[in-house]
């Protein structure tokens, strides 16, 4: 994980380079021009700070997460729910060859938003975009560490009786729920989807297309890690979840609002009755309007009617 932010800070360099280099004679634009609501002036720090911070902490939730020799040879493959059992009894030959190729994936991920430098629409904005990018990792590292605390769950290889005792414990040894590995990828590569779909308004099912492409380098992280022994298969799904959820959710909660899109309900009165009108603003640039009308008779009227019904 560390190695995966030393990753990230090196692409978000490259990134910066690239952007910076594109747009060098550009005009500034207004904060109006902009896709998401950024202020990257104090934004950008406080998510680099958390990024470096989460880094430093990773040797201490390490140590947290130490497994006894001792404690690690109570442990009992039985004891793991039937889901997940079978990666607890894998055999151990290839477990350094699959961690290693689950590394390759998690930095590949990593680095797979510099792409969007390559888009001439998003990088009038690449402040935002490596601004937004950072705070996603922040709050996925947020979840990461909150998760680890908790559970502490032992990882797979600690109930494995083809190793030692001494390669059944350790410092991070009860570090399994959930995959950092897979959240960290996930977060990188549905950010990326994220932002290039809201620039080009990308919706429907040429959007879940792009998302289920995404999907395709953390799941083969999670693969790969769950044979070596790293995690169980709940924790890659559990990895998978967060790290979505947080490259979608973080630029979607920065996203700029189209005041068109609402929904208002006004009700208006006439000499002959009375009515509301629903306003149903859409994505597309115009208000459909429709109005239902709920006739009522005018009081004038009724009074006069009734005075005629009464006999003289």
């Amino acid at each position: 994980m560390r190695n995966s932010i030393a990753v990230l800070l090196c692409t978000l360099l490259c990134t910066y380079q690239v952007f910076s280099q594109s747009d060098s004679s550009r005009k500034d634009t207004t904060v109006k021009s902009r896709l998401y609501n950024m202020r990257p002036a104090y934004q950008l720090p406080i998510a680099g700070a958390a990024i470096i911070g989460s880094t430093m902490a990773f040797r201490a939730l390490d140590e947290r997460a130490r497994l006894t020799p001792s404690e690690a040879m109570k442990l009992n493959p039985n004891d793991v729910n039937a889901f997940d059992r079978s990666s607890a009894l894998r055999d151990p030959a290839n477990f350094k060859k699959d961690a290693s190729v689950g590394d390759f994936f998690l930095n590949f991920s990593v680095a797979s938003p510099a792409l969007l430098a390559l888009d001439k629409h998003m990088r009038r904005d690449w402040v935002d975009l490596l601004t937004l990018y950072l705070a996603a990792h922040a709050v996925d590292n947020m979840l990461y560490f909150s998760s680890i605390l908790a559970v502490k769950r032992p990882r797979p290889l600690a109930y494995n009786a083809g190793l030692d005792s001494i390669a059944r414990s350790g410092v991070g040894m009860q570090k399994s729920f959930f995959s950092g590995h897979v959240s960290f990828a996930a977060t990188a590569t549905f950010f990326a989807v994220k932002t290039y779909t809201d620039y080009h308004n990308i919706k429907g099912w040429k959007r879940i297309g792009l998302y289920a492409l995404a999907s395709i380098p953390p799941l083969v992280t999670g693969y790969y890690r769950e044979r070596s022994g790293r995690h169980f298969k709940t924790d890659i799904i559990a990895g998978f979840i967060a790290g979505a959820s947080s490259g979608i959710l973080v630029p979607e909660m920065f996203k700029r609002r189209n005041k068109d899109k609402i929904v208002a309900l006004t009700p208006y009165y006439r000499n002959n009755g009375a009515g509301a009108s629903l306003t149903v603003g859409l994505n597309t640039g115009r208000k459909k309007q429709k109005d239902w009308t709920f006739l009522a008779k005018n009081i004038s009227q009724t009074d006069t009617a009734a005075q005629n019904a009464v006999p003289k």
